[in-house]
């Protein structure tokens, strides 16, 4: 990292060294026994950039290593040491992350990635987030809204060229007149299908008169479009009640009606817009050969509600919310074989604001929680499909996930049984309303004899017996 280009670089090596400014963004010491790790040395604090702790005026020894921050048997943090040493925000981020004690040695991670795993893709994404983020649509919508639906966009089963096209479409980058115009040059033209108008986004590719009987013809209800004039404000809106099918067929029907425009503008032919929505159709048939149908038999259980546990076990429903100025909320429901409510906890953290990561603590959380309350055969559901995997195909590479994983499988050594199944969201409705209710009250709470009143009186008692109150331990 501090090589430099030298005299006469090959262009390899001038590409190589430009790009250590990215890898310092994101490369992030991962704790293994920490006798590698220079504890005001070397970058080893969970943060949104990796951080270099300043060493205080109080502290004498400057080559102090991680691991003499470490409890005796190396497998947890000394709370003394790390509060005589460091702030209490430092604190909770070196806490959000227990030491790696399967890893052995200390690694370099990659910290913009789940697997720990550098790649032009996040290396290109942790480029370009500051860029994306200036971008301002003067929209007034939820921003968790937004990024919840950029991440259904990017998961969608079809082409990337198709997606790639809806997000500028959303962004809108595409070269519209409009959009050229702004750009400082001179067209002065109107549409060039209604040649009525002027050619902005929306106007081109929803909105134009030519192209309302796509919207007719279409398999599916699209005319909420009429009550809005941005494609990004329409989606985030009204696309949260549309089935993927829905908006992969919209995704591909703005791409053609692109297509059709620029057939016209350049090579002076007309295809008529009744024939769009038949040649959306026959992309999805194509796609759905390949994709839609394989992958939903692969990846999505048969039953869509909550089902209860049979005898012995006992069920840990789980549910991580990213809150907008920082941190997360964590929730979980214990349930027994009758379906009564025997445990729910929330719980608030400053960091780190990873879905994936909170996901993770969410589920440690809830172990904690069925310990107490003396379960020892366990089920424990997730929508969150990577750490779920992570927990039933231990990985071998270190990564921030995988320590905190690696924590949640040795604290299974308490139970007699633990299986982690992965689920879709509608099938834990009940803790994702009470994610919801976390978010807004913030608190850290336990209940053990009783459930809260806003799940007595809400969802849970529509799907298995409990007792009101809200009789709670803090």
């Amino acid at each position: 990292m501090d090589a430099t280009s030298g005299y006469r670089p090959s262009a390899t090596w001038r590409s190589l060294v430009a790009g250590k400014e990215v890898l310092k963004k994101g490369l992030r010491r991962s704790i293994g026994n920490g006798r590698k790790i220079g504890v005001w040395r070397d970058p080893w604090v969970p943060s949104e950039v990796p951080m270099i702790l300043p060493r205080p005026n109080n502290i004498e020894i400057e080559n102090e290593k991680v691991h003499e921050l470490l409890t005796e048997d190396g497998i947890g943090w000394d709370d003394g040491k790390l509060a005589a040493r460091f702030k209490e925000e430092v604190c909770t981020r070196i806490k959000s992350v227990p030491p790696d004690v399967e890893q052995g040695e200390d690694r370099w991670i990659w910290e913009m990635d789940s697997k720990g795993v550098y790649s032009v893709k996040t290396g290109y994404r942790c480029v370009m987030t500051g860029v994306w983020r200036q971008i301002d649509l003067g929209l007034d919508i939820d921003e968790g809204a937004t990024m919840r639906f950029w991440k259904r966009l990017w998961k969608l089963p079809i082409t990337s060229k198709y997606k790639v096209f809806l997000w500028r479409s959303c962004l809108g980058i595409i070269p519209t007149v409009e959009a050229l115009e702004h750009r400082g040059m001179n067209i002065n033209e109107q549409c060039d299908m209604c040649n009525n108008e002027p050619e902005g986004v929306f106007h081109a590719l929803v909105d134009c008169p030519e192209l309302q009987i796509l919207w007719v013809m279409a398999k599916y209800d699209y005319s909420s479009r009429v009550y809005h004039t941005n494609i990004l404000e329409w989606l985030v809106v009204e696309a949260v009640e549309w089935s993927e099918e829905q908006l992969a067929s919209l995704a591909v029907a703005i791409y053609l009606v692109w297509e059709r425009r620029n057939t016209k503008k350049f090579a002076s032919e007309v295809i008529c817009a009744e024939e769009l929505w038949q040649r959306v159709e026959r992309v999805m048939e194509e796609l759905q050969t390949v994709t839609f149908t394989e992958d939903r038999s692969k990846s999505e259980p048969i039953r869509f509600k909550w089902e209860k546990p049979e005898y012995p076990y006992t069920k840990l429903n789980i549910d991580a919310s990213v809150i907008k100025d920082g941190g997360g909320a964590l929730e979980g429901i214990l349930r027994d074989e009758t379906g009564a409510c025997v445990g729910v906890y929330t719980h608030s953290v400053q960091y780190p604001n990873d879905p994936m990561l909170l996901e993770a603590m969410g589920i440690r959380n809830g172990l904690d929680l069925a310990h107490k309350v003396g379960s020892t055969h366990l089920m424990v559901e997730s929508d969150a499909k990577l750490v779920v995997d992570m927990l039933r195909s231990p990985y071998d590479k270190a990564s921030t996930l995988n320590a905190l994983c690696r924590e949640i499988l040795r604290f299974c050594q308490n139970f007699q049984v633990v299986n982690f199944n992965w689920i879709p969201r509608m099938c834990n409705f009940v803790v994702d309303f009470t994610s919801r209710k976390a978010r807004i009250d913030r608190r850290n709470v336990v209940w053990t004899d009783s459930v809260p009143l806003y799940l007595s009186e809400g969802p849970l008692i529509q799907s298995s017996p409990c007792s009101p109150g809200d009789k709670a331990v803090q």
